[in-house]
């Protein structure tokens, strides 16, 4: 039998260890040391900030309670505290200007649910834009890709889920349309054709010529010119974000084998009035990607029909009367259509984009597309959403989607994606974002280090970090080396030349101008420009927002000024002191 014997070297070791101990604890006992605290932090700290140097960051560490700035050589500059919370913090722990700030929380004045923008009409008369939610909430959600369904190409396709004879077909529209209780085949006549659009008008929604542009009919020639408005973009659009399943120069058609778009135009919602001031323009929904059969596997066949093709709805209304908000529908939907094949389908397999990552898209799809399609501007995104984003961006985050509120949710999802574009690389960075396989946060990092407008080091908190530049640089004001929505970024890709237009927030129109910020605050909304919080108040900030604050002792100075900063509570808080 084998025994096994302790190394003797170890068990000196042991023996030696165990008697040094035994003196040092006596050493100890005998010698009583005290406990010794850390170093208390001073108090307070100054610095000093010229008027030259437009943003500083403030540095709380190795301070206890506030921070002294003193700004010198200011010349006819205002100054703006702006906060911004990487994670919620509480109001009370979001820092102050001293004297402190009172607990006073403002809010915003409530909007339509699910209201995501408005257009014009030839007469003048504006109409809102909703969004279709079902297919929303679908497209964000959708069943798993099989690899058989992958795998299916032009020859092994299945047959449509619509029926087509000659140049009638019938179409799956879910129910409400035209009062329907369940889903129903419309039939819908091909009324105009493309080289990338098939343009089909429900047989009850089209009229050989107009009498109004309010009798809910579309003719021929209204068909022709969304056609070719489809042409015109489909080139434009996909040289940026990607193509459709099944399209591009070596695409199959697609679901339905036929390498045009499918554009149904019906009564979305069967909610025509004549006097009907707007409703779902359009919508895109990607449960036409799947078979019956699998919709039905996933537990999803009592909502909603397939029509197993690659296609996008526009309401006939809409489309009647608010031509140039069809057209760019139409630009807003193919993003959706593109993103969920590139995301989702082919680059990477089921990862999926979240609400706020794929409406920040389309609208900048609408930002680079609406001006190349000879769109009316005050229709473009950043005259239709940035002024309202200037007075909600304090309690709405970009990288949310607020179902009680969703026009908030549009105009600062867009804002952030106006911000990337103008500061991180124009049309490319676009191009980067929808090409590397990834969704969401980690798609704008890895976009905006690959772009490397600004290096190639940057993570998503440092990237959205510096947004708040741009609710305070604008115009002929703007320092030089500061992010801002003032700025164009143009770029020639595939021989179109795309532009992202700078626009100044100082000068927009504010929608809210003279109506009250709460009911517990004297104060208005201005008249132009962003919301800024006085001082005296603070706000709770939700993760990713930011507060920007000041007070009129802090506008128009010459000379010196000095504040007094306490010290955030929060550790996800951080404060910037801008110069403008």
């Amino acid at each position: 039998m084998l025994k096994r014997v302790k190394p003797r070297g170890i068990a000196l070791y042991a023996a030696a260890s165990a008697a040094v101990w035994s003196v040092w604890s006596v050493w100890f006992a005998a010698c009583s040391f005290p406990f010794m605290p850390e170093p208390a932090l001073p108090p307070n700290k100054e610095i000093t900030v010229s008027g030259t140097n437009p943003v500083s960051t403030l540095d709380f560490s190795g301070v206890s309670q506030s921070i002294t700035v003193h700004l010198t050589n200011l010349n006819n500059q205002s100054v703006y505290l702006v906060k911004y919370a990487a994670a919620f913090a509480a109001a009370q722990h979001t820092g102050y200007a001293v004297p402190g700030a009172t607990a006073a929380q403002r809010r915003t004045i409530p909007q339509q649910e699910s209201l995501s923008g408005v257009f014009t009409a030839s007469d003048g008369s504006t109409g809102a834009r909703y969004d279709h939610l079902a297919a929303q909430q679908f497209n964000h959600d959708p069943p798993p890709i099989s690899a058989a369904s992958r795998a299916v190409t032009g020859e092994k396709r299945a047959s449509k889920a619509y029926t087509e004879d000659g140049t009638t077909g019938r179409f799956w529209v879910e129910p409400g349309a035209s009062g329907e209780s369940a889903w129903i085949q419309k039939r819908a006549t091909l009324r105009a054709t493309g080289e990338h659009a098939a343009v089909w008008v429900a047989d009850e929604n089209f009229t050989a010529a107009a009498s109004s542009d309010t009798d809910n009919r579309i003719t021929r020639e209204q068909a022709e010119t969304l056609a070719a408005a489809f042409d015109a973009m489909y080139e434009k659009e996909t040289a940026i974000f990607g193509y459709e399943y099944g399209g591009g120069p070596d695409g199959d058609g697609g679901r339905d084998g036929d390498k045009k778009i499918q554009i149904l135009i019906f009564d979305i919602d069967g909610d025509y009035q004549q006097e009907q001031r707007g409703g779902v323009f359009g919508y895109f929904w990607s449960k036409d990607f799947y078979t019956q059969a699998e919709i039905n596997n996933a537990g999803r066949g009592d909502t909603v029909k397939t029509n197993y093709a690659e296609m996008v709805y526009l309401d006939a209304h809409c489309a009647d009367k608010y031509q140039d908000g069809a057209v760019s529908t139409l630009a807003h939907e193919f993003q959706h259509m593109i993103n969920f094949n590139e995301k989702s389908v082919t680059s990477n397999f089921n990862q999926t984009s979240e609400t706020w990552f794929d409406e920040m898209l389309s609208m900048l799809a609408e930002d680079l597309i609406d001006p190349l399609l000879a769109i009316d501007e005050k229709e473009f995104p950043y005259n239709q959403r940035i002024p309202l984003f200037l007075n909600g961006y304090t309690e709405r985050s970009p990288t949310a989607w607020y179902t009680d509120n969703v026009l908030y949710s549009y105009a600062n999802a867009y804002a952030f994606g106006a911000y990337l574009a103008r500061n991180f690389g124009g049309a490319a960075l676009i191009q980067h974002m929808m090409t590397n396989g990834k969704v969401n946060e980690a798609a704008i990092a890895d976009a905006v280090n690959s772009a490397a407008a600004h290096g190639s080091s940057w993570t998503f908190s440092s990237i959205l970090s510096r947004f708040g530049e741009s609710l305070v640089f604008s115009g002929t004001a703007k320092p030089s080396g500061v992010f801002s929505f003032d700025t164009t970024v143009t770029q020639t890709i595939n021989g179109t030349d795309y532009a992202f237009a700078g626009f100044d927030i100082w000068r927009m129109e504010n929608p809210l101008a003279g109506s009250k910020v709460s009911a517990n605050a004297d104060d208005t909304y201005p008249s132009e420009g962003p919301f800024i919080l006085d001082t005296n108040y603070s706000m709770n900030m939700p993760a990713n927002t930011f507060i920007v604050q000041s007070n009129g002792t802090w506008q128009n100075k010459t000379g010196t000024l000095s504040i007094t900063l306490a010290k955030p509570a929060s550790h996800s808080v951080t404060l910037f002191i801008m110069i403008r």
